[in-house]
């Protein structure tokens, strides 16, 4: 399979990166700064043939000619994986701005980005990293507005999607609570478990899933 990943120079990213490559595929991955990953710069010089890395910071009003450009040689996508988001404290305006535009405008972008390629694929798929924290059902500990509401407007573009694209999988996923830099020493989640439960998750999606808002272990979340 040809996989599309964003953020993959650390974290989640960097973990479906190392999955993908390890199950024989090959990953073209965004990273902001992936020369400041040691990981990356070794699985990349490990791997030559599976990994190529775009440079891009997908705030950059350019990123979608980048992005085309960048896939011009590869005559199909079978998997896009919209993995990179952030977690602003601040909720002045200018934070929840970037929330959204980070975590739900720019994986609706990068999705636009890929159509075509994907729609070549024989069982295409698009995948979300979302939050539980996206979950308005769910919510009963109130704050951490402009992270909420930015992954449930993530989900909402997802199940849009799922109804514009019936030709294509497209699901959001919780990762769990990671140990990651955003996640925090003190989550409970490995990000080899996260990424092992999601890979598993992804392999399994079928078109009858599309739409769906699930968790790293494949149950169903309430919206």
């Amino acid at each position: 399979m040809n996989i599309f990943i964003t953020g993959v120079s650390r974290g989640i990213g960097l973990g479906l990166t190392k999955k993908a490559i390890a199950h024989g595929h090959r990953v073209l991955g965004i990273a902001r700064l992936p020369e400041e990953s040691i990981e990356l710069t070794e699985l990349r010089h490990q791997y030559p043939e599976k990994l190529e890395i775009l440079k891009l910071d997908l705030r950059d009003g350019e990123a979608s000619k980048k992005i085309q450009a960048s896939i011009a040689h590869f005559s199909q996508f079978d998997l896009l994986i919209n993995n990179a988001g952030i977690y602003e404290k601040d909720e002045s305006k200018e934070e929840f701005m970037r929330s959204f535009e980070v975590n739900s405008y720019l994986p609706y972008m990068v999705t636009q980005c890929l159509l075509s390629k994907l729609q070549k694929a024989s069982q295409p798929k698009a995948v979300h990293i979302s939050s539980m924290m996206g979950s308005i059902a769910d919510n009963t500990s109130g704050g951490f507005y402009a992270y909420r509401s930015s992954k449930a407007a993530l989900n909402m573009i997802n199940k849009s999607l799922s109804i514009n694209h019936p030709w294509l999988a497209t699901i959001v996923v919780h990762p769990g609570w990671v140990k990651t830099r955003m996640g925090g020493e003190g989550a409970p989640t490995s990000v080899e478990d996260s990424c092992t439960g999601l890979w598993n998750v992804i392999e399994k999606i079928e078109i009858k899933d599309s739409g769906r808002f699930i968790d790293y272990h494949g149950r169903e979340l309430p919206w």
